[in-house]
């Protein structure tokens, strides 16, 4: 029990300095997007969306190949093996293979489909063609970086990872507002720096990890055993993470290729609200995922349970108190935001907002099978539901559906997906059972959702008359949000929880 304390302890510390954190970033984040906006142009804004907008992506693809990395790294130091540096030095050789892979396919397939498929205007193809090179660039670096990455959350050391962040969100400020007052051409200005920014971070990392971790080791190792154990599991992972990034980027594509540009410039200022409001919960989840990892390694499974389901709840309430106030003032929003709001940008965003709470609440369930180690059948299962959101939607459009088809497929397949991986953490954690999870996860979420909804709906009039209205409704909103979240969706021992930490805050 003292154990579960002090890890309690560890993750509410860690989760702390995150929210710290996303905070800042998610502002600086949300105001770059208005400037670079301002400094390309729609069209422009739109077309870095279909060619280079694949880096930001990757960012998720970068997050899954850490927990698959970092999966290896705290079982090895739950067991207390000294095979620390084998594990790093394996998957660091594993990465740069990936990384082949990557610049192989993109500089030939990836190359081809660009310049013979991608709807470019004629007179920016050279600029796209620039903005390739340099997301090729970006990509390959950000697989190289995971190794370092999953190390440092391996050992749970956050702080950095927020310095890091902060840094790098003041640094594409800085590069807006150098394109919007720069001559020549703003696109191609604006995919070097970028892939720059990308180059630093990677550098910064590595030597973090050189500095404070003694596993550190930039030898290709290849080790037979372990190089053949470690490069299934993140094999696995990499396909199922392939097929994510296939699927996002598919979708971008077959919106530019059957409608416009426009389309994608309001596709992307969806993608950039739900990615600053997604850092709620990344940041929360990360804090849990070596706790998870490290409880199935010890055979804890009463707590694991106890992680995967509180982090599942929390997670979405966290995603559901934000979400709700952005959708019912997204025009009033975007007004504010942006100088020029593209056409079907308010649904984008409301869509994407949805589909991202419901990834929320799924995704603990995919920690813990990966914490498991029995991942084959679960990435191939996954893999074909998230390609199946490629067919759907190109039979869709070739029936003249509209570009936000994109996200209303994509929310089906979510939600297809939050049961195929209760099955599947089922099968590998029998802790974990769809009774409990329906009863004491699922339906207190649905009542409370259901509950937040219909009193925003009837409140949306008032919401819509002024600007004060707006204010005084939009708290009150908030406030019937949270109370519902503390009486339906929080159990009494969560309420407890909560008010002994405060209690021990404040004293």
């Amino acid at each position: 029990m003292s154990d579960n304390s002090s890890s309690n302890k560890t993750i509410a510390k860690n989760t702390i300095v995150l929210y710290v954190r996303m905070v800042i970033v998610m502002f600086l984040s949300l105001y770059t997007s208005r400037i670079v906006l301002e400094a390309l142009g729609v069209e422009d804004f739109g077309l870095y969306g279909v060619v280079g907008g694949v880096v930001g992506l990757f960012a998720f693809f970068k997050r899954s190949m850490e927990k698959a990395t970092q999966r290896f790294l705290n079982v090895e130091m739950v067991r207390g093996k000294r095979a620390l540096q084998s594990v790093f030095s394996t998957s660091w050789t594993i990465h740069v293979c990936l990384a082949i892979i990557i610049l192989l396919l993109a500089e030939t397939i990836g190359l081809w489909f660009l310049n013979v498929k991608v709807n470019i205007p004629s007179d920016r193809v050279f600029a796209g063609n620039i903005v390739f090179q340099t997301t090729v660039v970006s990509l390959c670096l950000t697989m190289l970086e995971v190794p370092f990455s999953a190390d440092i959350i391996a050992h749970e050391n956050m702080s950095f990872f927020a310095v890091v962040s902060i840094f790098d969100a003041l640094f594409k400020l800085v590069i807006a507002f150098c394109i919007l007052n720069s001559g020549g051409d703003h696109l191609v200005l604006y995919g070097v720096l970028m892939m720059s920014i990308t180059l630093v971070n990677c550098l910064l990392l590595i030597l973090y990890c050189w500095k404070n971790f003694i596993e550190f080791s930039l030898r290709l190792s290849f080790e037979r055993k372990r190089f053949k154990e470690i490069f299934s599991f993140v094999g696995w992972t990499f396909l199922g993470q392939v097929s994510v990034v296939g699927c996002n980027q598919g979708n971008t594509i077959l919106v530019n290729m059957f409608h416009t540009v426009a389309a994608n410039a309001a596709m992307s200022i969806g993608t950039q609200v739900s990615h600053a409001v997604t850092n709620l919960t990344s940041n929360f989840q990360t804090a849990f995922n070596p706790q998870i990892t490290k409880s199935y390694a010890e055979g804890n499974f009463d707590y694991l349970r106890y992680l995967v389901f509180s982090t599942s709840k929390i997670s979405y309430c966290l995603l559901f108190v934000v979400s709700l106030p952005i959708c019912i003032n997204i025009d009033y929003i975007l007004d504010i935001w942006l100088v020029e709001v593209p056409k079907s940008s308010n649904v984008f965003c409301v869509l994407f907002l949805i589909n991202c709470i419901i990834n929320a609440l799924s995704a603990p369930l995919n920690f813990s099978v990966l914490a498991s180690g029995k991942v084959k059948w679960f990435q191939i299962v996954t893999s074909i539901v998230y390609l199946l959101d490629l067919v759907v939607l190109y039979v869709l459009f070739i029936f003249s559906f509209p570009p936000t088809t994109a996200l209303w497929v994509k929310i089906g397949i979510m939600l297809t997906l939050l049961f195929v991986r209760l099955f599947f953490a089922h099968q590998e954690v029998p802790c974990i059972d769809l009774n409990s999870y329906l009863c004491q996860v699922l339906f207190p979420l649905l009542l409370m959702s259901g509950g937040s909804i219909i009193f925003s709906v009837v409140v949306l009039p008032f919401i819509n008359t002024s600007l004060l209205f707006r204010i005084i409704f939009t708290i009150i909103v908030v406030l019937v949000n949270m109370f519902l979240i503390w009486r339906v969706a929080l159990t009494g021992s969560q309420r407890k929880s909560i008010l002994n930490i405060i209690y021990k805050k404040c004293h």
